[in-house]
C-alpha cells in the first residue's frame, strides 16, 4: 500500500518541484561522449628543430580531440571519472633551405598523435541534485566542478617523406618515429548543464602535463613535451 501511494505521490511532487527526477535514489553512473580541441605547448627542442628545418609552426601540432568518460558518483559532491581519448595533429611541410635538383620542394609529413587515459577526482561545490522526500532525487540544472587526475598517455611523433643527408647531400625517402608511453597529470574545471532528467551537457577546460624521453629514430634530443590545454564539450547520459 505504501509503495502504491509513493508511486502516485512522487510524480506530483516532482512536477511541483519544476522538473523530472529519479525515483528513490540519485544516479551513480554517467557515460559521456566528448569532443573538443587541444593546443600543444610544443616547447621542447625536437619541436624547435623541426620548425627550424621545415615549414612548420608551433600551432601546427594543435588538433581536434575525441573521447569518452565514465563517471562514478561517490557522493553528492565527489565523482570519480575515467576518461580515454585520441588527439592527432598532422602537417605537410617542406625544407626551408633545400630543394631537389629540379628546384622542387623536398616534402614530408609530420604528425603528433596522443591517446591519454586518465582517472580524475571531481569536486562539486554544490550538490549535484536534491532529494524530494524519501522517494525521489532531482538533478540540479547548473553544477560547476573542479578536478585533478593522473594516468598515462601513449604518443607517437613521426615524420614521413623525403630528407636530405647533410654529409652527402643525397635526398632519400624515410619514416622516422618516436613512440612510447608517459605519465600524465591533469587539472580540470568546468560545469554541467542538465538537459532534462537523463542527459547532461558538459563544458570544461583541461590542462595536461607530461614529458618523456624520445625513443626510436629520434636520438640526441631532450624529453618530448606533451603538455597541452584542451577545451572539451560533451553529452552524458545518467544511470
Amino acid at each position: 500500500v505504501m509503495l502504491a501511494a509513493a508511486a502516485v505521490a512522487v510524480p506530483g511532487v516532482l512536477s511541483a518541484q519544476g522538473g523530472d527526477g529519479f525515483l528513490f535514489s540519485a544516479p551513480n553512473l554517467s557515460l559521456k561522449f566528448e569532443g573538443g580541441y587541444g593546443w600543444q605547448a610544443a616547447t621542447s627542442d625536437v619541436y624547435d628543430w623541426v620548425q627550424q628545418e621545415h615549414t612548420i609552426g608551433q600551432r601546427d601540432f594543435d588538433a581536434p580531440y575525441f573521447g569518452g568518460e565514465l563517471g562514478i558518483g561517490v557522493s553528492e559532491h565527489f565523482e570519480v571519472a575515467i576518461a580515454i581519448g585520441y588527439q592527432s595533429g598532422k602537417v605537410q611541410s617542406e625544407y626551408r633551405d633545400w630543394v631537389d635538383t629540379d628546384d622542387r620542394p623536398i616534402l614530408q609529413t609530420t604528425e603528433l598523435s596522443q591517446i591519454p587515459a586518465v582517472a580524475s577526482l571531481k569536486f562539486y561545490p554544490f550538490a549535484r541534485g536534491r532529494s524530494v522526500g524519501q522517494y525521489a532525487w532531482v538533478p540540479r540544472g547548473f553544477v560547476p566542478f573542479i578536478g585533478a587526475g593522473a594516468g598515462f598517455v601513449s604518443y607517437a611523433f613521426e615524420q614521413t617523406g623525403d630528407f636530405v643527408d647533410y654529409e652527402t647531400l643525397d635526398i632519400f625517402y624515410d619514416r622516422v618515429t618516436s613512440e612510447g608511453e608517459a605519465f600524465l597529470a591533469r587539472a580540470q574545471a568546468g560545469f554541467n548543464l542538465s538537459l532534462g532528467k537523463q542527459f547532461t551537457l558538459t563544458l570544461e577546460g583541461r590542462y595536461n602535463v607530461s614529458n618523456t624521453p624520445m625513443e626510436g629514430d629520434w636520438v640526441g634530443f631532450e624529453n618530448i613535451d606533451l603538455d597541452g590545454l584542451q577545451a572539451i564539450g560533451g553529452i552524458a547520459i545518467r544511470f
